[in-house]
């Protein structure tokens, strides 16, 4: 089983990115939600970091995976990362499920739920392009070789695929929704994009 690995020896191609971005957290965050949470690993990895989590997922499978595992400072939540209500957070994470979902409904409702100077993290997954295939083709030799030396974690939750939107659709929506955000397409078949919430005023 997938949950039969330690965290600290995980490693796929969205946890290299979530690790990348989680290293630069909001001083004085405290709260954070991990909006598809899958089986849990970056809501432990943020409650670690001592954030007080609430993970959310609609697949109850992969919600009784996640409650199988370390639930200190977790809670966790069977529902619709667009409906169930939640409190906002200072740190909101959502790692490759954005293409699950409508973008713009649901890049609208990430941003809803960071609180006043809080910040918004994602790792996602797009689909390539004629433009992408130089790209796609370094991917696929570092991915070989990320495989060789680490391995390759495979989660064990519902998967989309093709994803919906492209890169570039993906990149105009988050500069028009997320204004100021950081968007980034990765070498590894990822995007990522931060967003860092005004202060209250």
């Amino acid at each position: 089983m997938s949950t039969d690995i330690p965290d600290r020896k995980r490693f796929n191609n969205t946890i290299k990115y979530q690790r990348e971005l989680f290293a630069a957290l909001p001083e004085g965050a405290r709260t954070a939600l991990d909006l598809g949470c899958g089986e849990g690993l970056a809501a432990r990895t943020l409650a670690a970091a001592g954030l007080s989590v609430v993970g959310v997922d609609a697949d109850a499978p992969s919600i009784d995976r996640a409650r199988a595992q370390d639930t200190q400072g977790i809670t966790y939540i069977v529902g619709d990362v667009l409906t169930t209500e939640i409190e906002p957070a200072d740190v909101v994470y959502s790692g490759v499920m954005l293409h699950h979902i409508d973008l713009r409904e649901g890049l609208e409702r990430f941003r809803s739920l960071v609180a006043p100077g809080g910040v918004l993290l994602i790792v996602g997954t797009a689909r390539n392009t004629w433009r992408d295939l130089p790209r796609e083709f370094a991917a696929s030799v570092i991915d070989k070789a990320f495989a060789l030396v680490k391995g390759v974690w495979r989660h064990g939750s519902p998967e989309v695929w093709p994803p919906p939107h492209t890169y570039r659709e993906v990149e105009r929506a988050a500069a028009e929704l997320l204004p100021g955000s950081e968007y980034k397409q990765q070498m590894l078949w990822r995007y990522t994009i931060r967003w860092d919430a005004p202060p209250a005023s």
